[in-house]
Order: structure tokens, then sequence, then C-alpha cells
């Protein structure tokens, strides 16, 4: 015959819990400082700079780029960009129709 469990083991025992820590934001909830002129620019900022859309820019222009890598960041200075444009820039010519 199984045996009955006895009272003093049913009793449960209740103990507040505390709530959790909740982590603190980390980005600082007023807006950021102004620090200068940029430097660099991101890959989308960059396109938009030049005028162009992003898909161009990767395709035709960022590979002629020395660009700065940082884990998954990438950052185009700005002087590059200047760089570039001198590069490419062809001398305009006057084509005339008859």
């Amino acid at each position: 015959m199984p045996r009955r469990p006895d009272a003093q083991q049913l009793r449960l025992e209740v103990t507040p819990s505390r709530r959790p820590e909740q982590p603190r934001p980390r980005r600082a909830t007023h807006p950021p400082r102004k620090l200068g002129p940029r430097l660099a620019l991101s890959p989308g900022e960059a396109a938009d700079v030049l005028g162009v859309s992003r898909d161009y820019f990767d395709e035709h222009i960022l590979a002629e780029l020395r660009i700065i890598r940082r884990g998954r960041r990438i950052l185009i200075p700005l002087v590059e960009i200047e760089r570039w444009l001198e590069r490419s820039a062809a001398s305009a010519t006057v084509v005339r129709r008859a």
C-alpha cells in the first residue's frame, strides 16, 4: 500500500521575488553633441552626397575608393571622395551637331 505524505511535507513556502534590474539603455536620451564637420561618411551617405543610388555606388564607385573597415563598419573619408572626383572628372568637350 502506498504511503500517504505527511502534512509537514505538503506545506508550501512562498518567498517574494525581486524584479530583475532593467539594463541601462546604451545610448543617451539627449541629442548627440556637434563635434565639428564630418570627416568620413558611410557608403549610403557617400552615395547620397554624390547623387547616385547605393547600388550604383557599390557597383561602380566603391572599388575605386580607399576605405576604412572596422568590423562590419565601412567609412569613406571625404578627402577620398574629393580625390575620386578629381581623378574621374573628364574635361568638358563641346560636340557640335550638324
